[in-house]
């Protein structure tokens, strides 16, 4: 059983009426699988561009075939609305249903939170997704500008 680790975050940007989401995957020894920067040319609250990125994190990871995942995220609304299985009725209702429908995709799903110092990969790849046109993917690998955070966290493991 390989356990994957996927850190996500979002990222806005009001006044070019932006959002964005990054991802990193990465084995139990901290070795980069996947990563990923994606814009949203549309204004999301915080919130909902974390949601948006939990499901853009899911969906790429049934893409890639991980079977065990544990999501780990810095926003703990997000990942306690996650664990919990009760339908709320909020106005973020709908997202988080929108995350759920990948559940079954999973043999096994964890979720984890961690402070933004243990999310800055997954937040500077958001940040960088600003600035790109649409969706990039790197496999086994992160743009080189984002190597030395990736390193920073392996010398922390």
């Amino acid at each position: 059983m390989d356990v994957v680790k996927i850190n996500f975050d979002g990222a806005t940007c009001p006044k070019k009426k932006k959002a964005s989401i990054g991802l990193v995957a990465h084995d139990v020894n901290g070795l980069v699988l996947a990563s990923c920067a994606k814009i949203k040319h549309q204004p999301y609250k915080a919130m909902e561009i974390e949601f948006f990125a939990a499901a853009t994190t899911l969906s790429l990871a049934t893409d890639l075939g991980f079977r065990h995942v544990i999501l780990e995220g810095d926003s703990m609304e997000v990942i306690q609305a996650l664990r919990e299985n009760t339908q709320p009725l909020t106005p973020t209702r709908l997202l988080i249903e929108d995350v759920r429908r990948f559940f079954q995709n999973f043999d096994e799903l964890l979720y984890s939170h961690t402070k933004r110092d243990g999310n800055v990969v997954a937040y500077s790849l958001a940040k960088y997704a600003l600035n790109i046109p649409n969706f990039l993917v790197w496999m086994e690998d992160v743009p080189s500008h984002i190597l030395p955070i990736v390193q920073a966290n392996l010398a922390c493991l």
